[in-house]
């Protein structure tokens, strides 16, 4: 099984500015939403937790594996989509210049931007990367809203991800892929653990 973290909250989460490959740290609020879930999840079984690089991320992962007591291990392929210039912007100020920026297949020509496809394809293949280094093992993944959400959309055909759920801070979701290769989407987007927070 895969257990799928979004990182905790940052400054520029809750003025709804697009972080993307940018390194923001997490605010007070989601340092204490990170020791939320790794209390949450220290009792589970898992092997190895992973994470992107981007700080927001790492710290969040760091929590939960010293929590867990396993080892924390680090995959650039796990980061937020590159928004080029875009970046540091807010919500209202790009959908005021590109309407339904986040529907999948919507095409934008915006200097650095990563298309939700090259994004949904990374995403894939480092999950895929983690679960073949790992067979068989509860591996928990700590990474970002739009990747965790690009991924799958991508093993669930649309039925679940970008467009479809919005993934809050420190959310929990879970998948696991069966013997044939295909992915079971079991929970998405979980938040218990935050209480009324």
């Amino acid at each position: 099984m895969v257990t799928l973290v979004r990182h905790g909250e940052t400054v520029w989460n809750r003025e709804l500015r697009l972080q993307g490959s940018q390194d923001i740290p997490l605010s007070e609020v989601g340092l204490a939403q990170a020791e939320a879930v790794a209390v949450h999840l220290r009792e589970e079984p898992f092997h190895v937790v992973y994470s992107s690089h981007l700080s927001r991320a790492h710290k969040t992962a760091e929590r939960v594996a010293e929590a867990a007591g396993v080892e924390h291990r680090v995959l650039e392929g796990l980061m937020e989509r590159s928004y080029g210039e875009l970046e540091g912007w807010t919500r209202d100020e790009i959908l005021a210049k590109y309407p339904d920026f986040w529907g999948p297949g919507k095409k934008y020509s915006v200097p650095g931007l990563e298309s939700f496809e090259e994004l949904a394809a990374r995403a894939s293949k480092a999950v895929h990367e983690i679960v073949e280094q790992h067979p068989g093992r509860n591996v928990l993944v700590v990474s970002h809203g739009g990747t965790i959400n690009a991924f799958l959309h991508s093993i669930s055909g649309g039925e679940y991800g970008a467009g479809v759920n919005k993934l809050g801070n420190t959310s929990v979701s879970r998948v696991v892929r069966n013997e044939d290769g295909s992915w079971s989407v079991l929970e998405v987007g979980r938040v218990d653990h935050l209480g009324d927070a």
